[in-house]
């Protein structure tokens, strides 16, 4: 099944959708909800084509793919003057609903457990506070799994703690576990933005990637947070509702809003100064 890309949710000047046919390229098939950007122009078959964005750097965003496309209409050819299209939605102000990534490759892995699982430690990126920790479906039958806390406190780059009035009714975490933590809305790490997009194997530039050791480098804005599953419809995640709960039973998926903050129809295509001073 193929990873669940990048949708339109809004656009914060209240525009509707902006559908434009653009050239594109790339060796392989394409899919909706891919994040497309403008290549290097020294490179012959990226000029004047929109190629899949680079996952953690996030700039020069031309759009997102709004359809399918093969390997064989894909694949423009410059020399010949062979040339393929695809539908973007190119609003520069577009706010587009990602789903997290829980795959391995995007996960922290828990190096201390924790009895009340109020706390969760791995080599992490600082300035956590008020972004959301979920253990993640390891496959296994014991640890936290499901556990969901918003972050009351981070220790440099150690670990982080559960916001203490909303922390009551996890399961213990152990050394087995993995967890993904997601950036609380408006915040950044780096001049630009702050989330990255997953880069693993069939999700690159489609689906979010929460912080891990790495620090998000992408010129990407978090919004808002959302919590789903099969029987709670979608809604932000507010820390008096959601936080210090176990949610093994319902296996929630997580969503966020993302507004690339490097767009080349507003920023030139040089890179920002940094968006929250």
């Amino acid at each position: 099944m193929a990873a669940e890309g990048l949708k339109y949710h809004y656009d914060v000047t209240g525009a509707e959708i902006i559908l434009r046919d653009i050239r594109i390229y790339n060796s392989g098939a394409l899919l909706a909800g891919t994040a497309m950007a403008s290549g290097p122009v020294a490179t012959a078959e990226n000029c004047g084509a929109a190629i899949v964005a680079d996952s953690d750097v996030l700039s020069n965003i031309i759009g997102v793919l709004n359809e399918d496309v093969t390997a064989a209409n894909a694949l423009s050819v410059v020399a010949t003057g062979v040339d393929f299209y695809a539908k973007l939605i190119i609003n520069p102000f577009a706010v587009y609903l990602g789903k997290y990534s829980e795959h391995a490759d995007d996960d922290s892995a828990n190096t201390s457990a924790s009895s009340t699982g109020k706390v969760l430690t791995a080599t992490m990126v600082t300035d956590h506070e008020r972004g959301w920790a979920y253990i993640t479906d390891t496959g296994s039958s014991t640890g936290g799994f499901g556990n969901l806390f918003q972050i009351g406190a981070s220790s440099t780059t150690a670990s982080i703690t559960a916001a203490t009035s909303y922390d009551d009714n996890m399961l213990a975490n152990t050394t087995s576990d993995t967890f993904i933590v997601m950036p609380a809305p408006y915040s950044a790490d780096v001049a630009g933005g702050s989330v990255d997009l997953s880069e693993a194997t069939g999700q690159i530039s489609m689906q979010l990637a929460g912080y891990n050791s790495t620090a998000g480098a992408g010129s990407g804005l978090i919004l808002e947070n959302y919590i789903k599953s099969s029987i709670r419809p979608m809604e932000p995640l507010v820390c008096s509702r959601h936080s210090g709960y176990n949610y093994k039973g319902e296996d929630p998926k997580f969503y966020g809003d993302i507004i690339f903050t490097e767009h080349l129809l507003c920023a030139g295509g040089q890179v920002n100064n940094r968006v929250i001073t």
